[in-house]
């Protein structure tokens, strides 16, 4: 009994600990992203002109 109790409360731990990474990692990239768009990106137009074009 005493091995079941700790295999789930195991699983609680490890689903508490991984959602809490996945916010943080989630976070992270959002960061990253509005910093990347501050900075100035090519316009969309652009990029799909030169994909559509051909050489």
């Amino acid at each position: 009994m005493r091995a079941i109790i700790d295999i789930f409360l195991a699983i609680i731990f490890s689903v508490a600990l991984g959602s809490g990474s996945l916010h943080l990692i989630n976070k992270m990239v959002k960061r990253e992203a509005l910093l990347k768009v501050q900075k100035g990106l090519p316009s969309l137009e652009l990029f799909t002109n030169k994909m559509t074009h051909k050489r």
